[in-house]
């Protein structure tokens, strides 16, 4: 029987059942045919067979014993086997936590590999169980310091959350630099924490999750220079480590330094992935006629969160026999009452249909995604936030868009989306329908700027390097930066991912028209409202203001007024009533986006790191030219990017807490010492039954206190 054959055949469960010891046969000498590229082959034949298991009947043994020669151990767990198999299947377990677990071939042969000492960069599916290989070396305690590096403050959120369940009585999970540090810590922190204050002390060893963004063309420059200077600095501390990513043909480009790896690349399967080409009709039509009758959970995506909102209209308009969880409900009501009751997501929420990307709230993103793992929602429309390493258990993906932000995906990136359908022990098979046409095949290699040293290394990153560890040519580059008098290489080092020419350019405008500015630049606490509209003219002039943000904010002078309205500490509520009286014409969603864009990434991270930066200079400027006062902006930036409330409740919402909850319940949470370490002990001993709280908002707290 030819493989098409046969995976037709293992479609039918009146066929499987009535013949199952020759369809067993079959697969079993297509297994011996093969030679070693189609291994891959025989596995996905084994993978079918496991989703109709039961079905075999008395010829399951002999599945199993596939299983084992495929090293598909795994899936071995729970069964009645034979004595030799059992015996295999213990030789691959390992605790982890309270947990055993079984881990197949390849993963035991990189875990071998780390524990002798190497360094290992792991190129494999999404399936391939690559985080579970982390918390192995965890769960050893041979490391007592231990750094992650995620790229995405949601997957500091996950991370920290599995960790904790697992090993809370062995280490400190640390996500902030304003928290202690303790014996044994496990360090979770994007590229950006990681740089911030050089609050990371000894390391023992360091994982960096999605290496693939190492490389230059995987992300903007600026993210990009940051993680590279973090696997340098963390590299300099300790000279182990894991990487791991999807879908990488190698790693490549020549070091410097003396970086030592094993690469090891696998397309073990543990789910089988079908695709349904669906891209010769009409897209709403055939996405509505798709959803009515698709099976399981099932995520969407689409290229932005204006293309997932019309994909929601059109579904809630078009899907009726969607089933509702009170869940659901209960979340659609809670955010009616505390944003708006026309807010798109409200209405989709009550349609049985979750929306995820990076526009909405944290806390209110990760409940969604948990009731869709839960099966309390079975569609969710998301974009590229999602797919970038959030985990989610999914049976179906329908790939509505081939593009993100404009741009028309890679092949890199469309494995990123496929591969999250199917789940181990969950879904055996994952379907994927495309409703755009997919890129051609071709997987791309990563080099790794700060060892390289190509001609398109970043300037920043090379300032930021050791002399001993530059190129003759990095030297050559970056002597526009060191033979000059207008600001110190200390400033321009500190001052990570503004751009270099930009910071120069100020500093020369200080020298320049020094006495005409100086004055409303000297300041400390809170500025007056033509102080702070000056640092809101030099954004614009010096740092491209007009271009970043999501260009939500038009003028230096709409900035200012945003960020003083800000300190009033309105509720989003009734600042977006204020918006919609104001002009007819506005909608809900669209005035929620604007506010919640300005709040995410005005507020909460380009004005602070800005005023952080021009303070720096500003002080520089004056000590060259011997002024006796100095300005004091940090306070000021702390007070916006915590929207004016207390950083550890704003912290909170990170963990999955909304701001709205935590501050009915500030003087609980908060005490004088104002510490995140503090204010989680407190939230730990909360008693929730004693509170006035609605049941979705005794969910929230629930949620977060079995996770820290």
């Amino acid at each position: 029987m030819e493989v098409n054959e046969i995976i037709e055949k293992l479609k039918d469960v009146e066929y499987i059942r009535k013949n199952h010891f020759d369809l067993a046969r079959d697969i079993v000498n297509k297994y011996n045919e093969a030679h070693e590229m189609e291994l891959k082959l025989s596995q996905e034949l084994v993978l079918r067979a496991l989703e109709r298991y039961d079905d075999f009947r008395d010829s399951k043994i002999i599945i199993d014993n596939l299983v084992k020669e495929l090293r598909l151990y795994p899936y071995l767990k729970d069964k009645k086997i034979s004595l030799k198999n059992a015996l295999v299947r213990e030789a691959f377990t390992t605790q982890i936590g309270d947990e055993e677990i079984i881990m197949h071939g390849p993963q035991a042969e990189v875990f071998s590999l780390l524990m002798s000492g190497k360094s290992v960069v792991l190129s494999a599916p999404t399936s391939f169980g690559k985080s579970l290989l982390i918390d192995a070396i965890i769960s050893t305690q041979k490391f007592s310091n231990i750094v992650i590096i995620v790229p995405t403050i949601a997957l500091i959120d996950e991370t920290r959350r599995r960790l904790n369940k697992k090993f809370n009585h062995q280490y400190k999970v640390i996500t902030h630099s304003t928290q202690e540090v303790s014996n044994k810590n496990i360090y979770v922190l994007t590229q950006e924490r990681a740089l911030e204050k050089d609050f990371i002390g000894d390391v023992d060893f360091f994982v960096i999750d999605e290496f693939y963004k190492l490389s230059l063309w995987s992300d903007n420059t600026d993210r990009c220079a940051l993680l590279n200077e973090v696997f340098y600095r963390l590299y300099k501390k300790c000279r182990q480590f894991y990487m791991l990513g999807p879908n990488i043909q190698g790693v490549i480009g020549e070091f410097n330094h003396d970086v030592s790896f094993e690469f090891k690349k696998y397309e073990f399967q543990t789910v089988v992935t079908e695709f349904h080409d669906l891209t010769i009709n009409k897209k709403q039509e055939t996405l509505t006629s798709l959803c009515r009758k698709i099976e399981g959970q099932t995520l969407i995506f689409c290229s932005s969160p204006l293309r997932a909102y019309g994909v929601v209209g059109q579904l809630t308009e078009h899907l009726k026999s969607v089933s509702v969880s009170s869940d659901a409900i209960e979340l659609a009501g809670w955010i009616a009452e505390n944003y708006h009751p026309q807010w798109l997501l409200v209405n989709a929420l009550k349609n049985g249909i979750g929306i995820h990307h990076a526009r909405i709230p944290r806390s209110i993103a990760q409940y969604i995604v948990q009731l869709f793992n839960e099966q309390k929602i079975k569609f969710l429309v998301c974009t590229s936030t999602l797919i970038e390493g959030v985990n989610t258990s999914t049976k179906n993906i329908i790939c509505y868009d081939n593009q993100i932000s404009g741009k028309r995906i890679d092949y890199f990136t469309f494995n990123n989306i496929v591969g999250r359908s199917g789940r181990m022990f969950q879904h055996f098979i994952g379907e994927v329908y495309l409703l755009s046409p997919p890129p051609q095949e071709v997987l791309p290699f990563v080099d790794i700027p700060v060892f390289s040293q190509g001609p398109d290394t970043p300037e920043s990153l090379l300032l930021n390097l050791d002399d001993e560890d530059l190129s003759d040519v990095s030297r050559q580059r970056i002597s526009q930066f060191l033979d000059q008098n207008d600001i110190s290489i200390d400033t321009l080092k500190t001052n990570k991912s503004i751009p270099l020419e930009s910071q120069l350019r100020l500093a020369g405008a200080l020298h320049k028209y020094y006495y005409k500015w100086i004055d409303k630049l000297i300041w400390q606490g809170y500025p007056d409202y033509e102080q702070l509209l000056f640092i809101c003219d030099i954004i614009w002039a010096f740092f491209d203001g007009k271009n970043i943000g999501n260009k939500v904010i038009k003028s230096p002078k709409q900035l200012a007024f945003k960020i003083r309205q800000l300190s009033k500490r309105i509720p989003i509520k009734t600042m977006i009533e204020e918006d919609l009286n104001f002009d007819p014409n506005y909608t809900a969603d669209s005035v929620i986006t604007k506010i919640l864009d300005f709040r995410r990434l005005w507020a909460n991270f380009h004005f602070p790191r800005m005023l952080r930066a021009i303070e720096l200079i500003v002080n520089d400027v004056q000590k060259k030219r011997g002024g006796s006062e100095y300005c004091e902006y940090s306070n000021y930036a702390v007070l916006v990017e915590n929207f004016f409330d207390n950083p550890s409740l704003v912290a909170l919402e990170e963990y999955g807490l909304p701001v709205e909850i935590s501050k009915k319940y500030e003087y609980k949470l908060v005490g004088n010492d104002d510490s995140l370490d503090q204010t989680i002990d407190r939230l730990k001993i909360l008693d929730i039954d004693k509170l006035k709280l609605s049941a979705v908002e005794k969910r929230f707290i629930s949620r977060v206190k079995i996770s820290i």
